[in-house]
């Protein structure tokens, strides 16, 4: 298949650009040659520290070439293809499942128990080159440019996670977390209606981004106590929704119990690199809702990436102002660097072009 560059990440700020054999094509599934590629706040979680999570390949186990937020176009395709052709425009839907499995043949096939994922398990974006299945691939228009639709991972995931909290015209919603994730839930909670939307974080830059999208109100959890002026904002009686949108070891879940009205309900989407405390009191008293939200999967009858990228295309979800910082594969160790350290950069989604 020949050689290509590529980002491999073999440790915590161990992060080599080599060359590699092009991944090899089956039966279903076509070769992309990248165009962009988004660095994840899950990568840098990886990036910036040794976890808890297991990191296995098909380089071998602790290395892996990261990019599972990616665009780009169809250089080859495998036996079978019917839907692609070479030359097309594409963004990939990173999550490869078996198909089989319960979880998959109910619809909910990020929560499948044999998956794996272009940019951890499979060669991802940090590359010239991925392969991914026919299916995984979704056409975009010329409108769209490959950067805008790399965010489309993050995107769906804001997208799910409104969905999961159930949020309509009668909520006030409180966004944790002012990243990328959080800024889109953001976006997606004021078109599912939400009469108020409050946006929470740690930089003034990223609440500047957040106050173009339409939000109620801006807090910086570093200047001012958030709970206490979520209270404030809502005359002592909280909110009726949470989207948590930052993981790490950010003590936000229990923040969001504490916002929360009477039966109010918490979605957490953060990578969380350790427990987190909660106070158990106030969540049985209040009977807060608490639950996950995982990637991505079906909205009812279509996938919510594709709901998603017609959300973007429509124009409804901007991601034009959040893509911040571009830089060339040969550049990635410093990307990610830019990405990490935010409050110089004052990066929000930095990503690889190529």
């Amino acid at each position: 298949m020949g050689m290509m560059k590529a980002g491999i990440l073999y440790a915590p700020k161990d992060l080599r650009v080599e060359e590699i054999e092009i991944p090899k094509l089956l039966p279903g599934w076509v070769l992309i040659k990248v165009r962009a590629a988004g660095i994840c706040g899950s990568d840098l979680h990886l990036y910036k520290e040794k976890t808890f999570i297991p990191i296995s390949s098909i380089l071998g186990e602790g290395k892996y070439v990261p990019g599972h937020e990616l665009a780009g176009e169809i250089h080859e395709i495998g036996e079978g293809v019917t839907s692609l052709q070479l030359g097309d425009r594409v963004v990939i839907e990173p999550t490869v499942n078996c198909g089989k499995c319960d979880w998959c043949n109910i619809g909910l096939y990020n929560l499948c128990e044999k998956s794996g994922l272009i940019g951890f398990y499979y060669i991802g974006g940090i590359a010239e080159y991925c392969v991914a299945p026919e299916e995984n691939c979704f056409k975009i228009s010329e409108k769209t440019t490959y950067e805008e639709a790399a965010t489309l991972d993050c995107i769906a995931v804001a997208v799910r996670a409104i969905k999961r909290a159930g949020i309509s015209m009668e909520d006030s919603v409180v966004i944790l977390g002012a990243g990328t994730i959080g800024l889109f839930a953001a976006q997606a909670a004021n078109i599912a209606g939400a009469k108020e939307v409050y946006v929470t974080g740690t930089h003034d830059y990223q609440l500047e981004a957040a106050e173009r999208f339409d939000v109620t109100a801006t807090i910086n959890a570093k200047k001012e106590n958030p709970v206490e002026r979520i209270m404030e904002l809502t005359s002592g009686k909280g909110v009726d929704k949470v989207v948590e949108a930052v993981g790490g070891n950010a003590p936000v879940i229990d923040q969001g119990v504490s916002m929360l009205r009477r039966h109010g309900t918490i979605v957490a989407t953060g990578i969380f690199l350790n427990p987190m405390p909660i106070n158990m009191f106030s969540l049985i008293t209040k009977e807060v809702n608490l639950t996950g939200s995982w990637g991505y999967a079906y909205w009812t009858h279509l996938k919510e990436f594709k709901v998603s990228l017609d959300l973007l295309e429509m124009g409804r979800i901007d991601s034009k102002p959040l893509i911040t910082h571009k830089f060339p594969l040969e550049k990635s160790s410093e990307a990610f660097q830019t990405a990490l350290d935010k409050r110089e950069s004052h990066s929000i989604k930095v990503q690889i072009i190529f």
